[in-house]
């Protein structure tokens, strides 16, 4: 599609953002939509913004021997609206392409200028119309809808069924609807992992649990794709695309997939529906994207895996996060999870939240007296000690006590067997949970590598770092720090706070190259050195590196035994390992 803003002026009231399908489940439908986003400045009317558009989308379609009224949803936000309507699955792609025309002509109209003339876009979209009907495709959809079979569809493929009971074929390819083995095709179990905080290692512990169930487990994180225990795709796969690649494979009997607010926001969910959704906490990080203007919003963005449980689904929420609590009202079939013991001004509302729901015969699984517990009612069932959890530095990394209580909670939902899950609980460890809270060890200095990248993420290692540290503390504390530069400068700063907070004395900060995401380079660490400064910081104690290798290798030249590095936004993972391994150091 073309860029949205080029013929507009710089001082337009109403901008285009983006225009984009929804292939599936999303904030404002549970079907796929074609969606418009505008932003409106002050004083920008969005009323008028969203007329404009809508008649311009319907002159378009007229002029194209289409129905000109659509029937639209509307998602407005501090910055402006999200106007989306439904489509055929077919013709989705050409659809967008009209939607975006029409509002760069409103637009247009908003800044005072003549809308934009029909051609020669009518004759572009009359092409690609032609071009994307596939009759076909409507009857699979169709006969998929009436049997209950899922349906998966993208660019290049469309499959129905799921893993092992699955059949794909090439979107040129489809065979009729009476020639598909409706028969061998079905469902197979599904986990959807989101939140804040915590995901990938929820989604990687609830995986090997999966497997020593004896599952064929495919899985997506923001690591990487699995099946079974093997990596067959590094990178960050947490949107439908990955999800595609892991319900397509025949050797799968058993998905957990990681889902990120930007793949809900940008394309929906890739199914219509879920057996178990995790939500693991919701806090400030990445607010003001896609019209997600506070963390109600954001709490509601995660709930779009909620909203696509299956009536037998489970919903399975963090009892100490009060919008999660607020999220499972009217659900049937809730488990609460809570860490009892971590104590702070949650613990209290988040005891009386598992009280009232065990005693209305509903499952919980919380941290108590050092164990793991399973309660219904007067029952419980002991999983594990937290000692015995690998991750959990003896009890030391609460946010990972929290993500085994989540891990666990998802897995009782999916049917696992207790036995299986304690076995994940006891043998899942850093080896299986890369760039997450590893600790190593090196002529007696310690080296935290964490992917910890908001202030809540940042937090939780920091606190984790000063009781490894012990009190009062040895050595001295050397951060790490980075940011993408989608995060704003208040972001950038709350995680400078954090740092200074734990008592930092040096701070490294370094440019994330390949996550400039619209910034110039120098200026997030610049962000990060006046935030510091401006907390106390000296300023020969703030220096700007060149990578995490350089970084790391500069904090480890003048280190001295019993000081700490922590590698905060730990993403070159096998670089740093060769460093480390090179410098003789060894996971403690």
């Amino acid at each position: 599609m073309t860029e949205p803003t080029d013929d507009l002026p710089a001082d337009a009231r109403v901008r285009l953002v983006d225009a984009r399908r929804l292939t599936g489940p999303n904030l404002l439908s549970r079907s796929p939509l074609v969606i418009v986003e505008l932003a409106i400045d002050d004083g920008g009317d969005r009323a008028r913004a969203r007329e404009a558009y809508l008649g311009e989308l319907g002159r378009l379609r007229a002029a194209l021997g289409l129905s000109a009224a659509v029937e639209w949803l509307e998602r407005p936000h501090r910055g402006g609206t999200v106007v989306g309507y439904a489509a055929s699955i077919d013709v989705m792609l050409p659809c967008a392409e009209m939607s975006e025309w029409a509002a760069l002509s409103a637009c247009a109209i908003a800044a005072g200028r003549a809308p934009l003339a029909l051609e020669p876009k009518r004759a572009e979209i009359e092409a690609m119309l032609a071009a994307s009907r596939s009759p076909r495709l409507a009857a699979l959809a169709g006969e998929a809808g009436r049997r209950g079979v899922p349906l998966l569809w993208d660019d290049a493929a469309v499959s129905l069924g799921l893993g092992a009971r699955s059949a794909c074929w090439p979107r040129d390819a489809l065979p009729a609807a009476d020639a598909v083995p409706w028969e061998s095709l079905g469902r197979i179990p599904i986990a959807l992992v989101t939140g804040t905080n915590g995901k990938t290692t929820t989604t990687r512990l609830l995986a090997r649990m999966g497997r020593e169930a004896g599952r064929r487990v495919g899985a997506t994180s923001s690591d990487a794709i699995t099946i079974g225990a093997e990596v067959i795709d590094e990178g960050d796969w947490t949107g439908p695309a990955a999800a595609r690649v892991v319900l397509r494979r025949a050797d799968v009997d058993l998905a957990v997939l990681e889902t990120a607010r930007g793949g809900i926001l940008r394309r929906g969910l890739a199914v219509d529906d879920c057996d178990v959704a995790l939500v693991t906490n919701i806090s400030d990080d990445h607010v003001g994207g896609y019209g997600i203007d506070d963390l109600d919003a954001m709490a509601r963005a995660k709930g779009v895996t909620l909203d696509a449980l299956l009536p037998s689904g489970t919903a399975v929420l963090n009892a100490r996060d009060p919008r999660l609590v607020e999220l499972a009202r009217g659900r049937s079939r809730v488990v609460f999870f809570a860490d009892l013991e971590a104590g702070g001004p949650e613990a209290e509302a988040a005891r009386l939240v598992v009280e009232r729901h065990r005693a209305s015969g509903q499952d919980v699984v919380l941290a108590a007296g050092g164990r793991v517990v399973h309660a219904r009612g007067e029952t419980e069932t002991s999983i594990a000690d937290v000692a015995a959890i690998p991750i959990a530095f003896g009890g030391a990394a609460r946010f990972n006590v929290e993500n085994a209580l989540g891990a666990t909670a998802a897995a009782l939902a999916l049917g696992l067997p207790a036995e299986a899950i304690a076995r994940a609980l006891e043998g899942f460890n850093a080896d299986e949970n890369p760039r997450r809270s590893v600790l190593v060890e090196r002529g007696g200095v310690s080296v935290v590598l964490d992917f910890g990248h908001n202030v809540e993420g940042v937090r939780a290692v920091m606190r984790l770092v000063a009781s490894l540290r012990g009190e009062p503390p040895s050595g001295s504390l050397t951060v790490i720090a980075g940011s993408s530069g989608d995060r704003s400068d208040r972001e950038i700063a709350g995680v400078a706070r954090v740092i200074r907070e734990a008592g930092a004395d040096r701070v490294l900060v370094r440019e994330l190259s390949d996550y400039l995401r619209g910034r110039v380079p120098g200026e997030v660490p610049a962000v990060f050195r006046r935030a510091l400064g401006e907390l106390g910081l000296a300023p020969g104690a703030i220096e700007v590196a060149e990578s995490e290798v350089d970084a790391l290798r500069r904090a480890l030249a003048t280190a001295r035994p019993g000081d700490f590095i922590v590698l905060l936004v730990h993403v070159d993972e096998h670089d740093v390992r060769a460093l480390l391994a090179g410098a003789g150091a060894r996971l403690a």
